[in-house]
């Protein structure tokens, strides 16, 4: 699974040097008048994914980041929506995993391909009760925010995604507000890094 590889930065979209009648000396496209027929023109594409501006508006505390630029944030900032969401909180649960050193645990494996539809589905209930047994053990373990802890957490909120896919309600907190305390004891690790992005980016998809 792609970690998010640095990638060239997008660029912003703002040609300072547009014709005075509107059009993008880039793109040949704007919104100036006609000419010939004297009404506006479209702009072609303006605001599309791959053509500089996202969808999402970026944070500004990220506007000098090179972060945004990575995926999997350009395409969580290209295609905001319901699924983007669920694909956002998948992808913390992820961030948290290797955090907290369970990325290389065969089990966390096993249900992030899962949840990425890339495992048995036959298997999802026997999963989600191993998932269960991990989460009761690790917590068995805890204090409220040590290493045990936020294994716990990563352990249940597998499960809650996993039960989620079938339809299942899932009780408590929201799974990314859930998933922040396990980034709070080292804030500048990597993982805790992009999750903080990858939080304001959920932000602004979910606000209603």
């Amino acid at each position: 699974m792609a970690d998010g590889r640095e990638l060239d930065a997008a660029a912003d979209g703002t040609d300072i040097g547009a014709a005075a009648d509107g059009t993008d000396a880039g793109t040949g496209t704007g919104t100036g008048t006609d000419p010939v027929t004297g009404t506006p023109r479209s702009s072609a594409g303006a605001g599309t994914a791959g053509e500089g501006t996202p969808a999402v508006p970026l944070p500004p505390e990220w506007a000098g980041s090179d972060l945004p630029a990575e995926e999997p944030f350009r395409s969580f900032l290209a295609a905001p929506g319901p699924e983007t969401a669920a694909e956002m909180e998948r992808y913390g649960a992820e961030l948290a995993a290797r955090h907290t050193g369970l990325d290389g645990d065969a089990l966390c494996t096993l249900t992030l391909a899962v949840l990425d539809g890339c495992g048995p589905p036959e298997g999802r209930a026997q999963l989600r009760t191993d998932l269960a047994a991990r989460a009761a053990g690790a917590a068995a373990q805890a204090d409220t925010t040590g290493p045990a802890a936020g294994r716990a957490t990563v352990w249940r909120t597998l499960g809650d995604l996993l039960a989620r896919e079938e339809g299942a309600e899932v009780a408590g907190q929201p799974l990314m507000r859930r998933l922040a305390p396990v980034f709070a004891g080292d804030p500048g690790a990597p993982a805790a890094r992009r999750f903080r992005l990858l939080s304001a980016l959920y932000e602004t998809v979910t606000r209603d």
